[in-house]
């Protein structure tokens, strides 16, 4: 927490400046940023995107507590007749590197940096991100789509590409791809609308 102590003043025609004999004190919480074995934590919650990346021998599968999260999730969306299914959960530094030349050799360069990480700042390397049922644009407007968004967050899960944020995450619109980060902040971001990378103050850009 940093603290400072605000002071009016004013200055003269002689050059002298008066100031204000007491001041307002604001504050202002800062984030803890580590980096632990080439992995960056901020307040400790895993940072993958653009700027951030991952080592390459990274992750062995997703997070048993996310995964533990999911299936409750889904549990009680089937209580509403919805299924959810995980289409693609952890992948590997080596498995991403071939997905992502598969959209460059598809799309080109840009245009696969809009739609797929680079090997090294995936979030699915993290084991903490998971595609769910469809990557068509059409999920958003499917009941479990629209069920997604508006209940994930109970589960401790993100939308973590919304709609309207590509120049903050750096990605396109992905109304399936869901980001596990604990009830507590899923509950932060959900009531401001901010992004991990509003919330911690980051960005996301590739500095290459």
């Amino acid at each position: 927490m940093i603290y400072a102590r605000i002071k009016s003043c004013k200055k003269l025609d002689d050059g002298s400046v008066i100031r204000s004999p007491s001041g307002s004190t604001v504050t202002a919480e800062t984030k803890k940023i580590e980096n632990i074995d080439g992995v960056t934590y901020i307040d400790g919650v895993i940072i993958a995107n653009k700027t951030y990346s991952l080592p390459e021998d990274f992750g062995d599968g997703l997070d048993s507590e996310a995964l533990e999260a999911f299936e409750i999730m889904s549990s009680d969306a089937a209580e509403e007749d919805l299924w959810m299914e995980i289409i693609s959960g952890f992948r590997s530094y080596y498995t991403q590197a071939v997905t992502y030349q598969s959209f460059c050799n598809d799309r080109g360069t840009e245009e696969a940096d809009r739609v797929s990480a680079r090997p090294g700042h995936s979030e699915h390397q993290t084991g903490l991100a998971m595609d769910i049922n469809s990557t068509w644009f059409t999920f958003a407007d499917t009941a479990e789509g629209k069920w997604l968004k508006q209940n994930c967050w109970k589960y401790g899960f993100i939308i973590r590409y919304p709609e309207g944020k590509e120049d903050i995450t750096g990605y396109q619109y992905e109304s399936w791809h869901i980001r596990y980060v604990g009830r507590e902040l899923a509950k932060t971001l959900h009531e401001s609308g901010e992004t991990l990378e509003e919330y911690f103050g980051i960005d996301s850009v590739y500095r290459e």
